[in-house]
């Protein structure tokens, strides 16, 4: 494993020659706060009574309702094989995916204050055809009200949440991150006597997107999110060549991600069941554009790029630039 301590870099097996990816140290200190010790995101802002400082640095726990925990990375007590072996492996003990992660990797980061909670969360800025009465009406809505990270954040200025022409968007600047829910597992799929057919028109573990935009300071108040959407397939290849609006490396296995496509209400979608964000960052030659970087079907991975004006339509749609189409 090397020096822990030191930054090492990844294999780049299909990014092309200009994707190069870093870790500024071993992965064996994880903040794990939060009921699961997963789906969070860190994310670091301008140190409010001294600038100088570097970025204060925070976890999101949450998103709906918004739940930010302050942490300091740098500062974490280590734990003693003892310890991992008493609270994780002793015989006897419960075996399970949701101890803390940190516990795992032996060390354990220090946290600051409680986490904050924001306010009431804004409606989507556009609802989705899961929420039609002939689909699921009412409390029948598949996706869960509740959305995890994702990844977060990327900076809009005021002008960047103005762009073409949308008006009072905010009058600060905002994070914007990107989250998903998914339709959860419930005990009936398993019972027989809950006919297919129901089970068949809301099948479980289908997922969708969505943008949100909260303050860049305590209690990070959720300021606008966007209704559901899902994050594409690949494209498909002639041969082993990708198209020309592709770069990279061409993935033999992506076509395996075609197999598993989002379902709802016997409609298929052209997205794969499962597509999980793992990155949102600024594109760092073009201050106008971001790069998503997600997963398809646990299979294979994706990086898009996509405009920063893009996204702010999502979060702040113009009404007269929906489509209504009636079948």
């Amino acid at each position: 494993m090397g020096n822990w301590e030191k930054p090492c870099r990844l294999d780049n097996l299909y990014g092309g020659d200009n994707l190069q990816v870093s870790m500024m140290r071993q992965f064996n200190t994880i903040w794990s706060g939060g009921a699961f010790g997963k789906n969070y995101a860190l994310f670091g802002v301008p140190n409010a009574t001294h600038p100088e400082s570097p970025d204060s640095m925070y976890a999101e726990l949450d998103i709906f309702p918004h739940q930010v925990q302050q942490i300091l990375p740098d500062e974490h007590t280590r734990l003693s094989k003892h310890q991992v072996f008493e609270r994780i492996w002793k015989v006897g003990t419960r075996k399970s995916r949701n101890f803390n992660i940190d516990r795992v990797n032996m060390r354990s980061v220090k946290e600051v204050g409680n986490a904050t909670k924001s306010g009431n969360m804004p409606l989507p800025s556009f609802f989705t055809v899961d929420a039609h009465e002939d689909w699921f009406p009412g409390k029948e809505a598949p996706f869960k009200e509740a959305a995890h990270g994702g990844a977060c954040c990327v900076s809009f200025s005021v002008d960047e949440l103005t762009l073409h022409g949308a008006k009072d968007n905010h009058h600060e600047p905002l994070l914007v991150g990107l989250g998903h829910t998914k339709v959860t597992w419930k005990p009936w799929y398993g019972k027989e006597r809950v006919p297919q057919e129901k089970k068949d028109r809301l099948p479980h573990t289908h997922y969708v997107s969505l943008f949100y935009a909260f303050d860049p300071y305590p209690p990070f108040q959720i300021r606008a999110r966007s209704g559901y959407f899902c994050l594409g397939h690949a494209p498909l290849t002639t041969g082993n060549e990708l198209p020309s609006s592709e770069g990279g490396i061409f993935n033999p296995h992506s076509i395996l991600t075609r197999n598993r496509n989002l379902q709802q209400n016997n409609e298929t979608f052209n997205c794969p069941q499962i597509s999980f964000v793992s990155s949102f960052i600024e594109n760092a030659g073009d201050a106008s554009k971001t790069v998503i970087g997600y997963g398809l079907n646990d299979c294979t991975g994706r990086l898009v790029e996509v405009e920063k004006s893009e996204i702010v339509r999502l979060l702040y749609p113009d009404p007269m630039d929906m489509i209504f189409d009636k079948k």
